[in-house]
């Protein structure tokens, strides 16, 4: 009798197991009769995007290495003395406008113009950039001091503070102390150390300035 039992329990198990699947089943065909076609957008729609995200990402990384490429050669022509071919090629990376690599590019240009003799457009170039907002913010403070460390012999102390009033209101700048003291050195050259001095003592006191920067300046100032 019990063995009867288990037996009608297993096939009532059964049973209601396979009504619940094809409830299941019914549900779901019902579901894909729905919104079948909605899905098949949506999953196409993600697949191709991640296709098309790799594929981009991919190209972008073969730009980079093509220009990075192309950049290394200006770099060896210029070392070989061929100022021209240089560049040239540094100027077909400028003009394919390739982000950070062409402000690099054009700030090398600088560099070829200084080797091959060509100082004035050299700084006419470095004039450009630093008027150049949409250049980037690092190199165009490089080019800034650059332009600077040329004109320190000759120009006044007013046209050197225009120049470098970037980098010197802002004490968080990379080059804050340097210019500073590029200004400081031109007091020294007019004879106006007490001026001098006042811009040393003041970067003294920042306490962004380094320890190493702190300590030359008070080199120079034990021998003003």
């Amino acid at each position: 009798m019990k063995k009867k039992q288990e037996q009608e329990y297993t096939m009532q198990d059964a049973f209601i197991r396979e009504v619940d699947e094809d409830l299941k089943n019914e549900s779901l065909k019902k579901l894909w009769d729905k919104y079948g076609l909605l899905i098949t957008i949506c999953v196409v729609a993600v697949l191709t995007l991640a296709v098309s995200y790799e594929s981009l990402k991919a190209w972008y990384i073969r730009r980079a290495e093509n220009w990075s490429d192309a950049y290394a050669v200006a770099l060896t022509l210029q070392s070989q003395g061929k100022y021209e071919e240089s560049s040239q090629a540094l100027s077909m990376i400028i003009d394919k406008k390739f982000g950070s690599f062409a402000d690099l590019a054009k700030m090398q240009q600088i560099n070829v113009l200084l080797d091959s003799g060509k100082a004035n457009e050299a700084q006419d170039l470095m004039s450009q950039i630093i008027a150049d907002k949409s250049f980037n913010a690092q190199l165009r403070d490089v080019a800034t001091v650059k332009l600077a460390s040329y004109k320190q012999d000759s120009a006044s102390f007013q046209e050197m503070a225009t120049l470098l009033s970037p980098i010197t209101s802002n004490s968080k700048n990379a080059w804050y102390a340097f210019a500073n003291e590029m200004l400081a050195m031109i007091h020294v050259r007019d004879g106006n150390i007490e001026e001098a001095k006042s811009i040393f003592n003041n970067l003294l006191e920042n306490n962004d300035v380094s320890d190493d920067v702190k300590n030359r300046i008070k080199d120079i100032l034990s021998v003003l």
